[in-house]
Order: structure tokens, then C-alpha cells, then sequence
């Protein structure tokens, strides 16, 4: 049953651990397609662990019809482990790749360069074009592509996002 019309679509960042084997992604994105949830993000990646892989799923759901599906991923067999990192601390990046005309003047260089300083980007080939990549927390890329937007866009090519639990430096009980 999808989420009511009135009820926020909240955005939720689910860190999935999984079974590395052909099916499993069809699996999991075919339960969140079936409860009606788009899903804004979805990237997956081999870990320091053979055979296993880490999805970073971004989608938007209240937080009761979220929880519910949540536990569902839980039931199936190739999931190991599924978090749901929207309340807790984790590091979040996005990367993305943009090509860009050459900028035609030293005002639109310095636009350029001032997107590129509040996303983490650098400037990787210039040969007719500029290309880019941008790597930082999904809203600062966002934030740059709207800056770029107007400075000759050309191309675009976004990765997704992924996300890892963090954990405080100092935990309670252990030495200072």
C-alpha cells in the first residue's frame, strides 16, 4: 500500500548488505518498486568482505510505511543486513561527472571555480570543453550543478549516492 497523499515523503538514505549473486538487486528493488516507492538513488558495490556487496538506497516514504519495508527487506535471504541511516551519523557523498563549454571569459571561469570549491571538484580534462568531477554530500552537488547550470552544461553523468554508518570517536566507558 503506498504511503497516504498527506503523510511527508521524507528522504531515506538504506544502507543494505547483501549477498553477492546474480538476482539480488532484481530482488530488492523489485519489493520497492512493488510498495510503490521510487527510488532516487540506488548504487552497489563490491566490500572488503568476498562475496558481499553494499547497496546505498535513496527513497522518499513516511516513516511508518518506510519501517515496514525495511523489515521486509530484512526477510529476504540475500539481504544480510539492511540500516536505515537517515537518523544516524554517516558520512554521504555523490559523485558526478560535467562537461562544461570553456568558459568564455574570466567572470565565468571564476562561476565555474566557485561551483567546483563548494563540491569537492576538480577539473580533470580541458580540450575544447572543460570536464569536471564532483564528489561531496548530495546537496552541495546539487547546489553546484544549479551554478553550472547557466555556465554552458553540456553533459551530466551522476553516480548516486553512498553512505557509511559513523560511529562517535569517543564512546562512553572508554578511556579519554
Amino acid at each position: 500500500m503506498p504511503p497516504a497523499a498527506s503523510a511527508p515523503a521524507m528522504r531515506h538514505v538504506v544502507s543494505a548488505l547483501v549477498v553477492d549473486r546474480p538476482g539480488t538487486l532484481n530482488r530488492v528493488s523489485g519489493l520497492l518498486r512493488a510498495r510503490s516507492f521510487n527510488i532516487e538513488s540506488l548504487t552497489v558495490g563490491s566490500t572488503h568482505v568476498p562475496g558481499e556487496s553494499r547497496m546505498t538506497i535513496v527513497i522518499r516514504g513516511d516513516e511508518a510505511h518506510t519501517h515496514q519495508v525495511l523489515a521486509q527487506l530484512n526477510r529476504v535471504i540475500e539481504v544480510l543486513e539492511v540500516d536505515d541511516l537517515t537518523h544516524s551519523p554517516c558520512l554521504e557523498l555523490e559523485l558526478a561527472l560535467v562537461e562544461l563549454d570553456t568558459p568564455a571569459d574570466d567572470e565565468a571561469e571564476a562561476t565555474v571555480r566557485a561551483a567546483m570549491s563548494m563540491a569537492g571538484g576538480e577539473l580533470l580534462d580541458v580540450n575544447g570543453r572543460w570536464r569536471l568531477r564532483l564528489a561531496a554530500a548530495p546537496d552541495a552537488v546539487e547546489a553546484a550543478l544549479v551554478a553550472l547550470r547557466g555556465a554552458g552544461l553540456r553533459n551530466l553523468v551522476r553516480a548516486g549516492t553512498v553512505a557509511m554508518a559513523t560511529t562517535p570517536a569517543h564512546h562512553e566507558g572508554d578511556p579519554a
